[in-house]
């Protein structure tokens, strides 16, 4: 459990690693040695969670600033918060699979028990499309009488590839800021867009990659699917 991995904690993997992985003693004190001695320059305020996986090899002093440097990087790009991402060989036409997504895919989602029985606290509600290769899906809330945006997820097709973030939701009621934590249901909807991006194929939205398999990433795990 030498191999060490970091991820902004308000992302999905970040949350999932706090609460289901182990961070050794010995690569903890490693990173404060080297924070404290500025060997890593970090900006203020950085929120992150640090994971020990299986491995024999120390990082070297190059691995460590890249990858706090690769974390840095997520979150100024807005890419802190990204649940999900697969890769496809091409996408015919991505207003093709973006209405799929927000008409077929999406209120099929939304309909299954496990999104359907959400009965406290704010759930996935609907989801259209916002603009070319984007489709948004709403979490809503009932505040003071009111059904207000409380966070969002916006799913963004390209000619080669899908991903996720989570997004923030109506700042003029103070949902303005990317939620910390997972949204209700957010999990099960990542897992069923691994399986959204299985059908693309099958329904001719997208192609494989030319290597013949599709990179599914999930969490902090790779699955290749044949």
């Amino acid at each position: 459990m030498r191999s060490v991995r970091i991820d902004p904690t308000i992302s999905l993997s970040g949350n999932a690693m706090d609460s289901s992985t182990r961070s050794s003693r010995f690569s903890i004190g490693e990173a404060a040695v080297r924070m404290a001695t500025k060997e890593i320059s970090l900006d203020d305020g950085l929120d992150v969670c640090l994971t020990s996986l299986r491995g024999m090899d120390c990082l070297t002093s190059e691995d460590w600033v890249g990858e706090f440097s690769r974390v840095q990087e997520m979150l100024s790009s807005g890419k802190g918060a990204q649940l999900f991402s697969a890769s496809f060989g091409s996408v015919p036409s991505i207003e093709r699979l973006s209405d799929w997504i927000a008409t077929k895919w999406a209120p099929a989602v939304l309909k299954t028990y496990e999104i359907a029985g959400i009965r406290v606290g704010a759930r996935p509600v609907y989801a259209s499309v916002i603009g070319e290769g984007k489709v948004e899906l709403v979490w809503q809330n009932i505040v003071n009488f009111q059904s207000v945006t409380v966070g969002k997820m916006i799913i963004e097709i390209t000619d080669t590839g899908i991903s996720a973030v989570r997004a923030p939701g109506d700042s003029s009621a103070g949902f303005g800021s990317i939620s910390p934590s997972p949204l209700q249901g957010e999990d099960i909807l990542v897992r069923r867009l691994s399986d959204a991006a299985t059908q693309a194929i099958e329904k001719g939205l997208a192609t494989k990659v030319s290597y013949h398999f599709l990179l599914l990433q999930f969490q902090t795990r790779y699955f290749l699917c044949f």
